[in-house]
């Protein structure tokens, strides 16, 4: 996996009980089915082989880089993923498999959240973490000399309103 529990506790508010067995589908998922298609199966697939590269070192933790006459910021691929992790978590994390079904845990000092409140949740991280993910999409693009494995101008549309027109 390219992160762990302790970077989403960088982005994330994470209660130390959660263990890493019940985190970690949640990364893999995010890994796969998040970031996977945003990279490219390509560069996807090198980056986890080679993930120790000092390349992929700056493109997973981010930071300031140069391009042209100008200072820009990556916030860096640990931190759209940890974010697209967590978002994950949110949504399917409290429940917990018995020998009697799915069940969501409850005691006297607590309330769990209703699932609406956990999809919304869930829709804003992972609209943050897409709007980071623009930025990182930037520092490839201006820097696709050193991923050549990127698709140089691919980007992922902003999302926009949906809207229908008449046709006549």
């Amino acid at each position: 996996m390219l992160i762990n529990k302790q970077d989403i506790e960088n982005y994330r508010e994470i209660s130390r009980s959660v263990k890493d067995n019940k985190i970690n589908p949640h990364i893999e998922d995010a890994q796969y089915l998040d970031l996977r298609p945003l990279l490219g199966e390509r560069l996807y697939q090198d980056l986890v082989k080679n993930s120790t590269d000092s390349k992929y070192v700056d493109l997973m933790d981010g930071g300031e880089y140069t391009f042209g006459d100008n200072t820009y910021n990556n916030p860096g691929l640990k931190k759209v993923l940890s974010i697209f992790a967590y978002a994950r978590y949110i949504l399917f994390g409290s429940y917990t498999d018995t020998g009697f079904g799915l069940v969501q845990k409850s005691n006297q000092d607590s309330t769990p959240v209703p699932d609406t409140g956990k999809r919304n949740i869930h829709t804003k991280d992972r609209d943050t973490a897409m709007q980071y993910w623009f930025e990182v999409a930037n520092f490839l693009n201006r820097k696709s000399t050193d991923y050549p494995l990127w698709a140089t101008g691919c980007s992922t549309s902003r999302p926009g309103k949906f809207r229908i027109s008449k046709i006549s």
